[in-house]
């Protein structure tokens, strides 16, 4: 297979974001398998790094990394289910691609649960993994697109002030100013001053906005 041309402009793009290659980390105790994954390291958009077993993998686990996971299901030392639950365990993010020679629907399932997006069966053209692994890639940066957005959220909500909080609470419940200034003892004017602050810190252009942006904040 000529790897260059499996490689879309996007990955590429968000390799040069990132400023290094996204990781693929394939467990695989197959060397012909692992080899071919080995081959694609870089030619693609992304980084390869194989592992024979799911213990030598957990061993220099970190998903800080963005990228994905690579699995086959029967591994020397445990199964690749298994080696999925002890990933949910440790709160495991990276999408993760399933492969198999043997694999039963039970086990599918199983995987997909799990959170599994991919399930390959072998033989498998590896133009077909590699658009698989591309479409994990691409769920991973969405995740930690969204990730960063809410963390960007959270610190808007952050800075407000107690009483800023306090009059925003009653605001998203559709109380008018004068309803507010009446429940907390203050003047409208006061009101309108942290409703103002509110809007600037919160970067919310209306109020529909902020109502939406504060069920965010706590979803």
């Amino acid at each position: 297979m000529n790897a260059n041309s499996t490689a879309p402009a996007p990955i590429g793009r968000l390799a040069a974001v990132l400023g290094r290659p996204p990781l693929v980390r394939v467990i695989e105790d197959d060397a012909f398998i692992s080899d071919q994954f080995a081959r694609l390291d870089c030619t693609c958009g992304f980084a390869v790094a194989t592992y024979p077993t799911a213990t030598s993998f957990l061993a220099e686990f970190d998903d800080q990394r963005p990228g994905c996971i690579v699995i086959d299901l029967v591994l020397p030392d445990m199964s690749g289910i298994e080696l999925l639950q002890q990933l949910a365990g440790r709160d495991c993010r990276l999408p993760v691609v399933f492969m198999s020679g043997m694999a039963r629907v039970s086990e599918a399932v199983k995987a997909i649960q799990l959170g599994s997006i991919d399930f390959l069966e072998k033989p498998f053209e590896m133009a077909h993994m590699v658009d698989a692994v591309q479409k994990a890639l691409h769920i991973d940066r969405k995740r930690r697109e969204d990730g960063d957005d809410h963390d960007e959220l959270l610190r808007r909500f952050a800075s407000l002030t107690p009483r800023e909080s306090e009059v925003m609470e009653h605001v998203v419940q559709g109380a008018a100013n004068k309803e507010v200034a009446a429940r907390l003892g203050l003047s409208p004017k006061t009101i309108e001053v942290h409703r103002a602050n509110v809007m600037r810190k919160t970067r919310a252009r209306s109020l529909a906005e902020l109502v939406r942006l504060h069920v965010a904040v706590r979803t």
